[in-house]
């Protein structure tokens, strides 16, 4: 007998059939006032909840870019249920892929979120990366830091030298290590913006058009890695989230809150995943 493989599109659609009937039949699950995530534009979603990650393995449960990790990695307490957790040193990441025409990147606009929680900060951090910045050489995006601030950088058509050119945004305060914050970068094809723990830090109008990719990326979690650096995340992920479109300000508030993700659109279903894998365990 062959192997059923399920896609990104049969499980949504199973786990909402599942939830229907569910709500159908009256079983008795607690519809909760709950924020959930915005799900327009998401193109990827990396829980890093335990029931989510199998072996090496961690699901992607939006899209269809499951990842590996690789290194000395563990699945701990998080934010939100779990979180990946990362001990600095080269070598260890949480990769999509090395291959960028199997990569489902976003082209015109995009929003990259996370909650990160720091043991150290690095010069040059990287929590999501897609990124090539080798001497003049600079093409892609990242989220991390630049020593005690957080930072997302872009390089875009319009801004392009020749050879690519990043922008680094970076919040214009400081913080301390040992703390849960969410951060946000968004870019809507003329501006991008830098969030953290809900407001605006910074924004710059330095690119504009398409982004400007570069032929290879290593698309990972927890690492600033491209061809010539491998800089590693030393302390937790969670909740790691890829939009093809700039999430609003107010968007970007109500994700801060979210705890879940909608089985179905808002108004339709009032049940979220989270509270269909509780009443599953019980």
């Amino acid at each position: 007998m062959l192997p059923f493989v399920m896609n990104a599109t049969t499980k949504k659609a199973i786990l909402s059939l599942v939830a229907a009937l569910i709500a159908g039949l009256g079983i008795g699950i607690p519809v909760i006032a709950q924020t959930v995530v915005i799900e327009d534009g998401l193109i990827g979603y990396w829980s890093f909840d335990k029931n989510t990650v199998k072996g090496n393995t961690v699901e992607d449960i939006w899209g269809d870019q499951d990842a590996e990790m690789i290194g000395k990695i563990e699945i701990v307490q998080g934010k939100f249920g779990e979180a990946v957790q990362l001990g600095g040193g080269a070598g260890a990441r949480v990769e999509m892929t090395d291959d960028i025409k199997k990569a489902t990147l976003p082209t015109e606009e995009m929003t990259v979120e996370l909650w990160a929680w720091d043991e150290q900060f690095i010069e040059w951090g990287g929590y999501i990366v897609a990124v090539q910045d080798n001497g003049a050489f600079e093409k892609g995006w990242l989220l991390g830091t630049r020593w005690k601030a957080f930072s997302f950088a872009l390089s875009s058509d319009g801004a392009d030298d020749g050879d690519g050119l990043l922008t680094y945004l970076n919040s214009v305060n400081t913080y301390d290590v040992g703390e849960w914050h969410h951060v946000v970068g968004t870019y809507d094809g003329e501006e991008m913006k830098i969030y953290v723990d809900g407001k605006l830090e910074a924004t710059s109008s330095v690119q504009s058009g398409a982004i400007n990719y570069p032929d290879r990326v290593f698309f990972s979690i927890g690492a600033y890695k491209d061809d010539n650096e491998d800089f590693v995340h030393k302390g937790m992920l969670d909740e790691v989230r890829l939009y093809d479109r700039a999430l609003s300000e107010k968007e970007v508030a109500n994700n801060m809150e979210a705890e879940g993700l909608a089985v179905e659109p808002a108004g339709k279903l009032s049940l979220t995943w989270s509270q269909i894998k509780a009443a599953a365990s019980r």
